[in-house]
């Protein structure tokens, strides 16, 4: 009897942990790429890193990025669409709707903004950096 008992509490263990081993969510961020708050600058980023943006607050929250050299860069939404993302310099914005390969000129304080305005359950967005092999000088659109 006593095995018996023993053997239904094993099975039904077994059951909810193979029940509930899907249930946590994939983080977007790869562990072997850095990932920097938005909160403190960021200079001299390597040649692939991640953003995280506390977006539980409403309005714009910007990154400061300064880049070592003039390079080509990729640059994705990662999750969250509903995030509005852009780069901002002195005098003009560029809209990032989902993936987009800017260059960008080493030296310069670039603003990275993500803008929740209308979505209270939004909580953290990631966006990913990658720099590319293509002469930055040949190379269109840059900001």
């Amino acid at each position: 009897m006593k095995s018996k008992i023993l053997y239904s509490a094993i099975v039904l263990l077994i059951s909810i942990s193979l029940l509930y081993s899907g249930c946590n969510p994939k983080n977007p961020v790869d562990p072997q790429f850095p990932t920097y708050s938005y909160i403190d600058p960021i200079i001299n980023p390597p040649s692939e890193f991640e953003i995280l943006y506390n977006m539980s607050l409403n309005g714009i929250q910007p990154a400061y990025v300064t880049f070592e050299n003039d390079a080509v860069w990729v640059i994705s939404k990662l999750g969250e669409s509903r995030v509005s993302f852009a780069i901002a310099n002195d005098t003009s914005t560029y809209i990032i709707e989902s993936v987009d390969t800017v260059g960008l000129k080493g030296g310069y304080v670039y603003r990275f903004i993500a803008n929740n305005n209308n979505y209270p359950d939004l909580y953290n967005f990631f966006t990913h950096f990658s720099k590319v092999s293509v002469d930055y000088n040949n190379f269109e659109p840059k900001f």
